[in-house]
């Protein structure tokens, strides 16, 4: 509409939440990630068969990390929450996704490395078991757009990624500086659109072995 474009994609992630009937999680234990990369906890069996079926043999793999679990309601609460951003396909997003009826098994078997009590509920997920996703929108290297546009009178907050929640405020403030054209901390011009000019800066970030996506 404002005739120009941000150089963003959409991907769609995926996450469960199941009520922790089994106690696998301990109340206290604070929200965790693995950051290290693993091949998903399959018998010897299993991955024979997932191998041998080309729309399956991915999962047997070596699969990125960043898998995290947490409990969900507070100390008397009893859900757990999983999710695993390791889908790196853009697509065009719509209202409703299609959700993989896979995705809950893999997370599951993904998060049981860290927390080996999860393993209580292989193949066997509570009948509640809440099957969510949506969509990040992110740059290539995962670095949010904050500032000014190339549309004269425009500005953005996006790209947000998987990270939204925990700086939309931080985000929000930084962008009514631009609005309001007041003091900006050294790093603004990094977090705007204005960060592909500086060549030496981009090629800086594509060094970078991990996009911290979660």
């Amino acid at each position: 509409m404002l005739g120009t474009r941000l150089p963003v994609r959409n991907v769609l992630q995926q996450k469960i939440a199941f009520e922790d009937k089994a106690s696998a999680i301990p109340r206290k234990m604070p929200f965790s990630i693995d950051l290290d990369g693993q091949w998903i906890d399959w018998d010897e069996e299993e991955r024979a068969l997932l191998a041998s079926d080309p729309e399956f043999a991915w999962l047997t793999q070596k699969m990125p990390g960043a898998i995290h679990c947490r409990p969900d309601g507070g100390d008397r609460g009893t859900w757990v929450k999983l999710g695993w951003a390791f889908n790196d396909l853009a697509v065009d997003p719509t209202m409703e996704p299609q959700l993989s009826d896979a995705l809950p098994e893999i997370v599951l078997r993904g998060a049981a490395r860290l927390n080996p009590s999860l393993k209580t509920y292989y193949g066997k997920l509570p009948r509640n078991t809440y099957h969510y996703g949506g969509y990040y929108t992110l740059t290539d290297e995962n670095w949010p757009l904050i500032g000014e546009m190339d549309a004269e009178g425009a500005f953005v907050v996006g790209a947000m990624s998987g990270f939204g929640t925990m700086a939309a405020c931080a985000g929000g403030e930084l962008c009514a500086r631009w609005v309001l054209g007041a003091d900006k901390p050294a790093y603004a011009a990094e977090l705007s659109p204005q960060r592909y000019s500086d060549r030496a800066l981009m090629a800086e970030i594509g060094a970078i072995s991990s996009r911290g996506i979660l």
